[in-house]
């Protein structure tokens, strides 16, 4: 039986770990050819990546990329076009986390230019540029196709600093280019996950935790879950923290037939918190 990406030709950027792994290998076991993208420095990671879809029987390459750069994210959707014979299926996935920093930090009335310069250029300009310029490619060549943009519930909530604003804004582009490319055949959707546990996540806390003030304030709320504010499972109504493939499930659905009537959506795989402290 046919995978329910075969024949498609995948962009995953973010794709060394985490929810850009976990997608990238999931898209490959549905029959896509993948790209996946990263930081060069990440290299050796999206080797494994790709090492474990090839012993599957699945097609994929690394090609490093600062999405920060324009001409790097041009030379990566170029780069995909020349290996796959063209692009149908992207998943923006790169980005930085700010959790931790935000709620240890000073607020965003103390927040450093370069610290907010630094989030918005990942995690909205590197999106902006790596789904305008494949769509462009896409509208060029008459191609339909599917963009995911990966938001996060912190689209919705705010209290983490310049983090909330980059996904806020992520998710009013991404509902703006739905809008502009539902002519052309091509589906834009934005994914706002709750807590995953990523790589990012563990990072964020290793370095908050090397902060002597910061371990103290989290030794007296109880260790690291506070750095949640307490139990982090607490506020999620189905009492688990989500895995990378949580994820990749739901960009699957919006990439692949199965969700063929969704475009300027944005789903939150996140165990329940949007819903039920936001209103949906």
């Amino acid at each position: 039986m046919p995978g329910r990406m075969e024949g498609r030709r995948a962009l995953v950027t973010g794709g060394a770990s985490g929810i850009g792994a976990a997608t990238a290998e999931l898209f490959a076991a549905e029959g896509a050819a993948v790209v996946l993208a990263d930081l060069d420095r990440q290299a050796g990671l999206a080797g494994e990546v790709v090492a474990r879809i090839e012993g599957k029987g699945g097609t994929a390459w690394f090609q490093p990329v600062e999405v920060r750069d324009e001409a790097a994210v041009q030379g990566m959707v170029d780069a995909a076009v020349d290996r796959l014979g063209g692009v149908d299926a992207v998943v923006a996935s790169a980005g930085v986390a700010g959790h931790a920093e935000a709620q240890f930090g000073t607020g965003l009335l103390g927040t450093e230019l370069a610290h907010w310069q630094f989030v918005l250029d990942v995690n909205l300009t590197g999106v902006m540029l790596t789904a305008q310029r494949a769509a462009r490619w896409m509208v060029a060549h008459e191609t339909p196709g599917t963009i995911v943009t990966l938001a996060s519930s912190a689209a919705k909530l705010s209290g983490l600093g310049a983090y909330s604003v980059s996904k806020a804004g992520l998710w009013m582009y991404t509902r703006g280019l739905a809008a502009e490319l539902a002519p052309h055949r091509i589906r834009v959707n934005a994914i706002g996950p709750g807590l995953i546990w990523t790589p990012l996540v563990e990072e964020a806390i290793r370095r908050v935790m090397a902060d002597p003030a910061i371990a103290a304030e989290l030794t007296e709320r109880g260790g690291a879950a506070g750095l949640f504010g307490g139990n982090p499972l607490a506020s999620i109504p189905l009492g688990r923290v989500g895995q990378p493939s949580d994820v990749a499930y739901t960009a699957l659905f919006l990439s692949c037939d199965e969700g063929s009537y969704y475009t300027g959506a944005l789903l939150h795989p996140d165990g329940g918190i949007v819903s039920t402290l936001a209103g949906g």
